[in-house]
């Protein structure tokens, strides 16, 4: 009976510490995604003030700055109490950085996505083309080109990956055909959408051809262009949630888009995440963003992860 006592109580113990690290997760949720709405209102009310520089404005700005670092506080004391990293292995660590890093709550990250992240970086690994592709983006200064870009439109340095992954850094490439017209530079711009972010469109446009009066082939004009677009994805029907950013950038001719703007707007109900339990999305929308999550994962320590490459971000 004494025996049994104990064990009763050793389960009420175990219980009672479950039930406190759960109600610990979902709070940590809420403040996160109250963080995500923050910043998706302090872009939107930068845009406003570079336009109009209100005194008033600029003091809202402000205030959301310091009420964006409290929430950070906050979160990141409860991300410690509950020991998501404390518990996982180092790898999976990195992962879990790396959602955060891309506007996705670390606590919550689904089941199995870690593994699928895995499965992309040893299909990275079967290849040498994410070497071959850091390499050139190295040696040409693309690294801090797209850098300078990204961090001006406080964007993460990672959104670089999607360069990779639509042009492996060739600034010259051409894509196929689609009913927009040729996608053409290292960020395969659509005619429309090159001009709307204010990119000349060469004569040659409506040829598979490399044409020096297009600036889509001009890397520092494509890559202001394209953070700026980024960026609007982000404040808007991304709703600050990176991946979904990867996902709407590679619409193409499927309706990813369409199926994002179904879903209600804010970010705790916007996400990736939940994206991939409400719809089926094509497989090359799919594999993009995998490709470019798990590179950048792969790029925060390569050799631990089987590659011999040194850091992306390293000083050099």
């Amino acid at each position: 009976a004494v025996t049994s006592g104990i064990i009763y109580h050793q389960k009420q113990v175990i219980l009672r510490q479950k039930q406190k690290l759960e109600a610990m997760r979902s709070t940590a949720e809420k403040i996160y995604y109250a963080m995500k709405s923050l910043e998706i209102q302090i872009g939107q009310l930068e845009d406003i003030v570079l336009l109009n520089a209100d005194a008033a404005q600029i003091e809202d700005l402000l205030e959301k700055r310091r009420q964006l670092g409290e929430l950070s506080t906050q979160y990141d004391n409860f991300v410690s109490e509950i020991g998501v990293y404390k518990k996982a292995p180092v790898e999976k660590q990195v992962i879990f950085k790396m959602a955060r890093v891309f506007g996705e709550c670390d606590v919550n990250v689904p089941e199995g996505f870690v593994d699928e992240v895995m499965r992309y970086i040893a299909m990275w690994r079967s290849t040498g083309r994410l070497q071959t592709a850091l390499n050139r983006a190295r040696s040409y200064g693309y690294v801090q080109t797209i850098g300078k870009a990204l961090k001006e439109n406080n964007l993460p340095k990672q959104f670089l990956f999607l360069a990779l992954r639509e042009s492996e850094f060739f600034p010259n490439a051409v894509g196929k055909i689609t009913r927009y017209g040729y996608a053409k530079g290292m960020w395969q711009f659509i005619p429309e959408t090159a001009e709307h972010y204010g990119l000349k469109i060469g004569p040659r446009y409506q040829e598979a051809v490399y044409d020096p009066f297009d600036e889509r082939f001009h890397v520092d004009k494509a890559t202001r262009a394209a953070a700026r677009y980024l960026r609007d994805i982000n404040n808007t029907e991304a709703q600050a949630s990176g991946l979904l950013v990867m996902a709407s950038y590679n619409w193409g001719e499927n309706n990813i888009r369409e199926i994002i703007r179904t879903m209600p707007e804010n970010p705790k109900d916007r996400n990736f995440w939940l994206l991939m339990k409400k719809a089926r999305i094509p497989k090359e929308t799919y594999d993009y963003v995998y490709y470019i999550f798990s590179a950048a994962v792969i790029c925060e320590n390569p050799r631990m992860f089987g590659f011999d490459f040194d850091p992306l971000w390293a000083e050099r």
